[in-house]
């Protein structure tokens, strides 16, 4: 009989830790859903917006910005939504969420930046993953990594990955069917 009591216990205090896991996670969605929407619309001071005041960046080609600040982030975006990536969308499906503690998370990211229009690819062309840390109630990233998805370059990379690109991104896959 004492399991009873046992069991009680650790619903109730649990349960709170599990619904603010769940708003947090749903948080964190919205930070990316947040770029994905910047991107599309254009905004650099929209995107900049998800990041710390200071925070790192490295570009999917290697550059490290070191401190960058939002103002920083948000000028750089916005000129590259003027020329390089104009009239571009941009899909992103959340892979990962590891709350490291509870006020910081590591996520994993698969997107892809595609001209205007043309809706979702089937592949994605990015991976990126961001370390977030609430503060204030906001989740906001610390540092963000971008890299190149170089397996869907061609059917002999594809061929040489160490599982089929299917399984390595199935999360973007599966939100694809959605």
């Amino acid at each position: 009989m004492r399991i009873v009591p046992f069991i009680l216990f650790l619903f109730f205090t649990t349960s709170g830790i599990f619904s603010q896991t769940s708003a947090d996670e749903q948080a964190i969605r919205q930070v990316v859903q947040t770029i994905a929407d910047a991107w599309t619309a254009g905004s650099g001071e929209q995107f900049a917006s998800v990041f710390a005041e200071q925070h790192d960046f490295v570009v999917w080609n290697g550059y490290y910005l070191k401190g960058l600040s939002q103002q920083q982030n948000a000028e750089g975006h916005q000129r590259l939504f003027e020329f390089v990536y104009k009239d571009t969308d941009h899909y992103a499906t959340v892979d990962k969420i590891r709350f490291l503690r509870e006020d910081l998370a590591l996520i994993h990211v698969f997107a892809a930046v595609v001209p205007k229009g043309e809706g979702r690819p089937k592949d994605p062309d990015v991976l990126w993953s961001g370390v977030l840390e609430k503060k204030d109630g906001l989740w906001k990233i610390l540092s963000f990594h971008n890299l190149d998805l170089e397996v869907f370059q061609d059917e002999q990379t594809r061929a040489q990955a160490p599982m089929p690109p299917e399984v390595m991104y199935a999360s973007w896959y599966a939100a694809a069917g959605k």
